[in-house]
């Protein structure tokens, strides 16, 4: 799971403003809503993230899944009692996101995997970093 994102110095909970950049294909970014809060009804699957195992199993394919690239500086995970890991991503990183729809609405999820063993202390699910291509 991913609770938090940093871009250009501002920090961005789920719980809070529930924006994410998304990277254009034209070098511009466009801000989606990232995904639906737990306990809401509505069509999106609840909660800020997508198991790349479920993308890939088709349980997204309702959505129109679309793979796209967040510009984000760094991202915040927390763990069991709450402490937060703030992990700084390298020049030409981002976080892998998939953008959903649902009629003429967009809206963005993180992609998660296995967590990289440094770090399954904190969390068993981690946003998947993709390089630039």
């Amino acid at each position: 799971m991913c609770s938090a994102i940093e871009v250009n110095d501002h920090i961005i909970s789920f719980g809070d403003h529930k924006i994410l950049p998304v990277l254009l294909r034209n070098g511009d970014v466009r801000w989606l809503r990232w995904g639906e809060r737990h306990g809401v009804p509505s069509p999106w699957i609840a909660g800020p993230c997508a198991r790349l195992d479920s993308i890939q199993a088709g349980k997204w394919d309702r959505y129109q899944p679309v793979p796209v690239k967040l510009p984000v500086r760094r991202y915040m995970e927390r763990n069991a009692r709450n402490k937060p890991y703030w992990v700084r991503l390298n020049e030409g990183e981002y976080l892998q996101g998939l953008a959903a729809r649902v009629g003429d609405e967009v809206r963005v999820y993180v992609v998660t995997v296995d967590t990289p063993a440094a770090y399954r202390h904190v969390s068993d699910r981690w946003p998947r970093v993709i390089a630039a291509t």
